[in-house]
């Protein structure tokens, strides 16, 4: 079963067809992964553009912005009671129109049931419209990322890729808590390892330490199905023979499904060695940790990966 198969296997149990809002509407590469969405029936793909002549001659819905001036009193008011009296309705009216923040307040309002964007609008922009309208889920205090890794019938969930550059201890915990979340979510098992450049101590470093802590900490507050390994080098993590010999601590057996990344700059980074030296598919970032799914798109994104992204956001969606 490919990893397309097993997800659309898993959207069969949803309630109805979920309504994804495509903010690069404009984008060919949008415009074509939602053509594809049409025939397969298998999301419900809108398209959002400034001026409904920018989606071109096309089947699939579109929501032009500049039609959307009858609910501006609507937009700004939602807007406002979702800053929580940080912005005025002043402050609203030159924001809304901004298509992250549209496509977020939409969100927000049931006229959809999830975002993808990126492709043109900088991740920037789509990770800022998420932590201003729609927030993180109650109970959680950091948002985050993950990519899904496959290749065949390997599937791996790498974490954080896209969100925090150097993050603390509770927060590295809070990542693998969110990649936990959304592995259960999707029916992975949650075989968490927090990687580092050193394995049960082997290297006497403050950031060796900082994953141990994390990993510690995640272990004791989450309370994992398998316990958590880490911190621990990425051969250790991967090879069960390898880890018998270098780890330390109790784990679980065979590989992780979960990798932690101790940066932002190592998760990138490794993602992208996978993706162009491993041959894995990339599908993602996916946010992890918001209260409604709006997922973030590389602008080097291929039309498969958009397509494969809307199927996860579709997935993401709380019934």
């Amino acid at each position: 079963m490919t990893f397309k198969d097993y997800i659309v296997e898993k959207l069969k149990n949803k309630n109805g067809t979920k309504k994804i809002l495509f903010i690069d509407g404009e984008d060919k590469r949008a415009q074509s992964a939602a053509m594809l969405h049409q025939v397969d029936k298998i999301i419900e793909p809108i398209l959002l553009v400034n001026t409904r002549s920018e989606a071109g001659e096309t089947t699939v819905k579109v929501i032009a912005v500049d039609e959307l001036q009858d609910r501006e009193e609507e937009l700004i008011a939602k807007y406002v009671e979702r800053r929580k009296g940080k912005e005025s309705a002043e402050d609203a009216k030159k924001v809304i129109y901004d298509k992250p923040i549209l496509a977020t307040l939409l969100l927000e309002l049931g006229d959809v049931d999830g975002v993808v964007g990126g492709l043109i609008n900088a991740s920037a922009d789509i990770m800022r419209a998420a932590f201003k309208v729609i927030g993180p889920k109650e109970g959680i205090k950091t948002i985050s990322s993950v990519m899904l890794m496959e290749r065949a019938h390997e599937w791996y969930i790498f974490t954080d890729i896209s969100v925090l550059p150097e993050p603390s201890v509770d927060q590295l915990s809070d990542i693998a808590k969110n990649a936990s979340a959304f592995a259960s979510a999707i029916d992975f098992k949650t075989k968490v390892a927090f990687l580092s450049f050193s394995t049960s101590g082997s290297a006497a470093h403050p950031r060796a330490l900082h994953v141990r802590e994390a990993t510690e900490k995640f272990n004791n507050e989450f309370k994992p199905e398998y316990r958590a390994i880490g911190e621990v080098q990425f051969d250790a993590a991967f090879s069960p023979e390898i880890r018998k010999m270098k780890y330390k601590d109790e784990g679980f057996k065979k590989n992780p499904t979960i990798f932690v990344f101790p940066s932002l700059e190592a998760g990138n980074i490794g993602y992208k060695i996978a993706q162009r030296m491993g041959g894995f598919g990339a599908i993602g970032p996916i946010i992890t940790g918001v209260n409604k799914p709006i997922n973030d798109l590389s602008r080097g994104s291929k039309v498969a990966d958009v397509y494969n992204t809307a199927i996860i956001t579709a997935v993401q969606v709380e019934d």
